[in-house]
């Protein structure tokens, strides 16, 4: 589940599915309306697990990136890692228009995904000639490498930076990558003890910068953007970390 939001309205989108099958029923909870609707058209997932818990809405459309495990075969057409994206249009009427599109990752990223050592995700990025669009992470063998979608239509991706976390100046021993997002062009990421950011983009670019200090020697953490609305002004992005044990 998911959620879409403004200042008056909100969306509550569930997906749905039975017996294991890659096509999922999408319910709409429109706060407007105070009631839930059964889209027309199912999406569908792939052969893939997608990566639900992590949702990423650009451009009126939902995207999740697969897992990249390596259970299926070789010769499956969906061995290599995927996104699949879900388009919703703005207005409540059932006849809108809503079409499932699949997006290649790059094929570097696709390279070496099987490693244990390998995570990725994908995450808004500013407007590239004019639109929204979206960038893939990847952290494999303590290297971080940044593409960001530079045409929809045809899955073309640009690399920004590749970066090994020895070469970004923490100064930490032997960091460990516990987690990592992207916001206004910053790469964010948690150590075991530290939150950091990192510059992408020509205002601070390769700047690194501790935002603060999380204390907790834990497993997992997760870095989640939460806006904050404030009476009368802008919704403002902010970095929250959820840390598991």
């Amino acid at each position: 589940m998911t959620l879409e939001c403004d200042s008056d309205d909100y969306r509550l989108i569930l997906f749905y599915n039975e017996d294991w099958s890659s096509h999922f029923d999408c319910h709409v909870y429109s706060h407007k309306q105070g009631a839930w609707s059964l889209r027309k058209n199912c999406f569908f997932a792939g052969s893939r697990n997608l990566k639900f818990d992590m949702p990423m809405i650009c451009n009126g459309a939902i995207h999740f990136i697969s897992d990249y495990y390596s259970y299926l075969t070789e010769d499956s057409t969906s061995f290599k890692p995927y996104i699949m994206s879900y388009e919703i249009t703005n207005g409540d009427d059932e006849d809108q228009s809503i079409e499932t599109k699949f997006l290649r990752i790059p094929k570097e990223a696709r390279r070496g995904s099987h490693d244990d050592s390998c995570h990725m995700n994908i995450f808004k990025w500013r407007e590239v000639a004019g639109y929204q669009t979206i960038c893939l992470v990847r952290l494999r063998k303590r290297v971080f490498t940044v593409w960001i979608l530079t045409n929809y239509e045809s899955s073309s991706w640009r690399r920004i930076k590749k970066v090994r976390v020895k070469g970004m100046g923490l100064v930490e021993q032997n960091p460990v990558i516990k987690g990592f997002t992207v916001l206004n062009g910053d790469l964010v990421f948690a150590t075991k003890k530290k939150v950091y950011t990192y510059g992408l983009t020509s205002e601070k670019y390769m700047v690194l910068s501790k935002i603060c200090d999380h204390g907790c020697d834990s497993r997992f953490v997760r870095l989640f953007l939460i806006q904050i609305l404030f009476v009368h002004v802008e919704l403002v992005p902010k970095v929250c970390v959820l840390i598991f044990n």
